[in-house]
Order: structure tokens, then sequence, then C-alpha cells
């Protein structure tokens, strides 16, 4: 920042600028009325920026702050408005910029007007406590009016397509978020196309890049995530302090909800998957509670605040009920609108609904670490007055949970189903009656958090994400592209130091105790003998489930078991035409909860997961 200058009522005045403050000395006189002062800088704002992005686990990337022919980007800590050290609520914004460029900020638009070359934008921004982010290009404007809310979409011209699909979704989003928690808190809601891809949410607005504005998921989930934050996090705002509960909240209004709202059957896939990213992304060495999650920066982060967090909001709505967890939140948005709430804040609006002390699930679920894990031991059947008793145990490894599992049997033609509470190593249970048992298994409907076994885990590509140790392995058959496939793939899952070889380097020893990704197809096949059935590897492609993928035209990434550590696994990337290699290479990172991937030109034509054959949650009768 240069050539500061600073005026007090029409006069310069002396100043102290030191690390980004500035701090302005006035007379006694001056204090006791009000001043005006005028504050007049430089400054050049380039952060770089990301050039084809792989991974988006940071979805700003790091950048601030940028300002070029392409557009501007402008958070609130990159330092571009004088701000009040203990900060400020409203602000009146005038921004001039070259002739057709139009800027757009949270809250209410006064209007864009140009003349003399010029565009002046202005805004009014109410309840600006978290500060101002600034976005400006050559935007075209379209509105629509959702009672006293203007929708708006600020696209550039080639997406101006797209403009009446937001408006539509958004006109939905506001009414069905209106009707669950209260009245919409600001003047507009804008979907505003930025020059690289983000996905950020500010108050009043959603700020997505150029290319994530096409995506198939947008409309239907992300838009709904971003619109649901005026209400949780921009509305009413986290006490950071005592850690951040604000995405794990939207996630389970918006991503979960409308799985909910679509079947039953889709709400389990969502909870489910959700188990398997806490379980697999999260090592119990790097695991912390909710109440210190912050902000996601890495898949760790991700899993504990957003998957664990859903579970968490999920638990406590199945505990207290429908309307205590709905009319709390109601009572939440009203009380605290535009302050900050805590955990405990929650707790205590929840509590006050249900009319039961919570104190006891909040401890356990948010300001405690891990998860239960569990498994089911000594399952027996006796004859019993024509059917047969079922007992068994189920048995929780350290350190202890207070939980409470479901048990479901399932006979030939009736489910018959029972409550386990847990607190210290094991529970005893027992079904009487049961005709012609087939199958029992804990949780089957995935209701409750908890960390799953290895086993009930295919491997996916967030095995490999979550990595402790890792190897990529070029193999001769990838040609001379190995190396910069491998390195391609390294970035794209996120990968922090990983080694890698070409096959000749590898010598015994240096393959154990790490997950491995292979790039081309080893010479030495015994590698691959953990392959699932119906996935073959052979001299003309892949055969998978009985259909042969060309090994000239396709590419193919699976993850199947190590062979040597039943804890580890390992990937298989097989390169088709190095274009479109590369451009698969760099999406596998999108479809983490996948086992396999197939290409076409560089477009994924096939996903899907193994089927899990042993866990230690179900029990069998043959």
């Amino acid at each position: 920042m240069t050539q500061i200058r600073v005026e007090t009522d029409g006069k310069p005045c002396t100043f102290k600028f030191s690390n980004s403050e500035l701090e302005i000395p006035l007379e006694s006189d001056e204090r006791r009325r009000v001043v005006e002062v005028v504050i007049a800088y430089e400054a050049v704002f380039n952060d770089p920026l990301p050039v084809q992005p792989l991974n988006t686990d940071n979805p700003g990337f790091g950048v601030t702050a940028s300002i070029s022919s392409a557009g501007t980007f402008l958070l609130s800590g990159a330092g571009w408005y004088p701000d009040l050290v203990d900060g400020q609520d409203s602000f009146m914004l005038r921004v001039t910029a070259p002739d057709g460029i139009i800027a757009v900020t949270a809250g209410q638009c006064l209007g864009h007007v140009t003349q003399d070359g010029r565009t002046l934008s202005e805004w009014r921004i109410d309840h600006a406590a978290r500060g101002l982010a600034l976005s400006a290009a050559a935007y075209q404007v379209q509105e629509r009016k959702v009672g006293d809310v203007t929708a708006a979409t600020y696209f550039l011209a080639p997406n101006q397509d797209l403009a009446p699909a937001f408006l539509e979704a958004t006109a939905y989003y506001l009414q069905l978020y209106s009707d669950l928690f209260g009245p919409y808190p600001f003047p507009k809601f804008a979907v505003v196309e930025n020059f690289f891809p983000t996905g950020f949410g500010f108050p009043s607005y959603t700020l997505l890049g150029s290319s994530v504005l096409r995506l198939p998921f947008v409309l239907s989930t992300s838009l709904g995530h971003e619109i649901a934050h005026c209400w949780w996090g921009n509305g009413v705002y986290v006490e950071f302090e005592s850690g951040n509960w604000s995405e794990a909240l939207t996630t389970y209004v918006s991503d979960y909800l409308y799985r909910e709202m679509e079947s039953p059957a889709e709400a389990k896939d969502y909870r489910l998957q959700a188990l398997r990213n806490y379980s697999t992304l999260v090592p119990p060495a790097k695991d912390f509670p909710l109440s210190r999650f912050l902000s996601r920066t890495d898949t760790v982060t991700k899993a504990v605040g957003y998957d664990k967090g859903v579970m968490v909001f999920h638990m406590l709505r199945r505990l207290i009920g429908e309307d205590a967890f709905w009319g709390g939140l109601r009572d939440i948005y009203r009380e605290r609108r535009f302050q900050p709430a805590s955990w405990d804040d929650l707790r205590q609006a929840f509590e006050r609904r249900s009319g039961q002390s919570l104190n006891g699930f909040f401890d356990q679920w948010v300001k405690r670490k891990g998860a239960p894990r569990v498994r089911l031991e000594e399952v027996r059947d006796e004859p019993a007055f024509g059917a047969k008793s079922v007992t068994g145990r189920l048995v929780q490894e350290k350190p202890f949970f207070n939980v409470e599992m479901e048990l479901v049997i399932e006979t030939r033609d009736r489910r018959l189903d029972q409550t386990v509470r847990l607190s210290e190593a094991s529970g005893r249970f027992e079904f009487t009656g049961v005709s012609e048992p087939k199958r029992m298994r804990v949780d089957p409907d995935c209701h409750t958090l908890r960390r799953l076994d290895p086993a009930e885990i295919p491997p996916s590509i967030n095995s490999l994400k979550g990595s402790s140790s890792i190897m990529l392995v070029t193999c001769e058959q990838a040609g001379g592209s190995g190396r910069r496939l491998a390195e391609l793939i390294a970035r794209s899952l996120g990968l922090r130091h990983p080694e890698v070889a070409h096959e000749d380097e590898i010598g015994p020893g240096r393959l154990e105790k790490r997950d491995i990704i292979w790039v081309g197809l080893p010479r030495d096949r015994s590698f691959l003998r953990m392959a699932p059935a119906g996935l073959r590897f052979t001299a003309d492609g892949v055969s998978l489930e009985n259909s042969i993928i060309p090994a000239d035209a396709d590419t193919f990434f699976g993850v199947i078991p190590h062979p040597g550590d039943p804890l580890r696994v390992m990937g298989i990337f097989l390169p088709g035409p190095s274009a479109a290699a590369e451009n698969a290479a760099a999406k596998i990172t999108h479809y983490g909860r996948y086992s396999y991937l197939t290409f076409k030109d560089g477009q994924n034509r096939d996903k899907g997961a193994w089927t899990v054959t042993h866990s230690p949650v179900v029990h069998r009768w043959d």
C-alpha cells in the first residue's frame, strides 16, 4: 500500500501506519464530535491465480485479492478498504471502474451508471460485521422479484443462457428456507460469476467460477447450500472460539435434506457415505473434536467439520424429535440473527424446545473427538418353542462411548429389531421367536455416527486421498508419459510429498506399509491378485463386469485391496491417449467415493464401488 493520504474535516493530518494498521491521532475537541475522515491510498492486488487447478480441498486456492483484465476478486481480509479496528456494521460503497465493469458485493444495490467512459456501482451494506468482499467484471445483470427479495445473476456474456434456470432455482430455495427458518435476512441474493473456479458463499450472494456454473450438481445442490448459509453463518454468525457449527448445519439442511426429500434410500446412501468419508479420510491420530473445527482446509478438516457434523445433527434430530429440532432452529434464527452463536447457544435452544438436558450429547459428540467402533461377537441361535432364540454381544473398542445401536434380524418374511445401549466394553442382546433367520446387521440404516471397520469400506479414491504413506510407481506399459501422469495424479489427489519411482527401481520392502498407485500395468501381475471378482486385466485391456474396455481408447482407474497389507490399498491407472489420459488424471479427485472409473476421451463414462462382502457388524446364516 503506497501514497497514503489522510484528512480530517478536509484538512491534512499526521498518522502512523504499521503492520496494515493506520492510527490517526485526534485532538481533544475532535474526540467529542463527529469527524469526517478521508483516507486515500493506492495498492496492487495480484495474488497468483490457480492455473488448471486439480485439487479443490481448499476452495479459495489461497487467493485473497486479485485485480486484472480478467476480473476483480477481493476478500474481506485483503485490506482493500479501511475498516475500524473493532469493525463496523454498515457501509455505503461506491466503486468507479472502466466502462461496463460492474462491481458486486453484499447488501442492496443502489444502481449501476455508466457515463464519461466510467461505470459507477453503488451499494448499501447493513450487518457487515464479518467484513466485505468485492467482485467486478463485465457482468450482464438479470433480476427477478421473490416477494420483497431480489434474485439476481451477474454473469458474463457466454453464460447468459444459464440465468433463467439460476433465477428459478434461487426463488425455490428462498421460499423453502423462509418456510423452514423464518424470513430471508437480506434484500437480495445474487449468483455472481468469478474468473477462476471458486465456490464461495457471502452474505446475500455466492461467487461461482465460470466452469463451476455449468456443473450438473450446482443447481440441485451447491446453490441451495450457499443460500442456506444466508441463514446459518451469514444470518446467525459463528462464535468461532467454540468451533464452527455452521458448515455442518448448512450441509445437513441442504445437501442431506435434498437427498432425504428424494427418498429414504437416497438419504441412507448419503449417511453411509458420510460415515465412509469420516472413517477413511480422518486417521485416529489426526482426529479432533467438532468444537475445534474452524474451516475446511483439507480432507481431514472437511470430513470432521462436514461429514461428522452432519451425522451429529442427524442424531440430535432423531433424539429430540422433528418439532423440537426444526422449532429449535427457528428459535435460534429469531433470537440470534446478526449475532454470534456458539454450540452452547444451539444446545440451550434445543433443550428449551425438547424439555431435556443435552449436556451429555454435546459433550460426547461435539467436545470430544472420535466415534465408537463396534462389532458383533458370540452370535448363537438355539431352538426355542418351535423357533429360535438368537443371542450375542455387541462389543465396542476403547475409548468407550455412550451410544444406542439398532440391531436388526432379517428373516424369510419379516424384520425384527431392538436397541442395544453401550457404555462399557459390550452389551448383550437376545431375540426370541426367530424363524428362519437370514442376516443380522448393526445400524443397517446408518443413523449413528461410528468409525467403520476397514472391511466395511470398499477400497476407494478417498482411501488414497487419506493415505499417510503412498508411493506412485510408473510402469513400462505407461511409456514416456508415466512420470508426468504420476505427478498429475498426486496433485489431483492432494498428496503431500509422495514418492515416485519406476517399477525397475522397486526393491524388496519398498512397497510394504504404504499405499501404492501403479501408473500403467505392472509386469509382475501378482500385485493384482486381490482384484475383486469381475475385474480382470488382460493384454487387450480391462474386463470390468464382462465389459471390455479397449486399452488404446479409454482410461481406467481402479482401487483394490493391497496384496500384502489388509489396512492398505492399491490404485491402478491405465492411461489411454496422452491428452485424454491427462484430462482423466486431473478429474480423479472429484470421484472420491468410487472404487473404479472409466473415461472416454477424458470424459467419465462409468463409475462404481466394489461390493462389501465381509463385515464385523453383519452376521449371516447360511
